[in-house]
């Protein structure tokens, strides 16, 4: 019974250097690529956001240009109008 009990210790101590080995060599690194992922993922939707916001303000100008020129085209119309009286 003591050899079986020797032979656990053995074989968790093995067990659990293996498990700090994957740790490090594996877990780490996965945590590490998923950390630099997220700060990527964020960057990406920082930029994503201040393009709509752009977008957006963009298209608020159009439509003003839009309709100063529908203003100015009346405006064109009854001079227009004016001159062939």
């Amino acid at each position: 019974m003591a050899e079986w009990v020797q032979m656990a210790g053995s074989l968790v101590s093995v067990l659990m250097l293996c498990g700090i080995i994957f740790n490090f060599s594996v877990i780490k690194p996965l945590n590490q690529s998923v950390r630099s992922l997220q700060e990527c993922i964020d960057h990406l939707r920082r930029q994503l956001s201040e393009t709509e916001a752009k977008r957006q303000e963009m298209a608020e100008r159009l439509s003003r240009v839009e309709e100063a020129t529908d203003h100015v085209q009346h405006r064109l119309d009854v001079i227009e109008q004016r001159q062939n009286e």
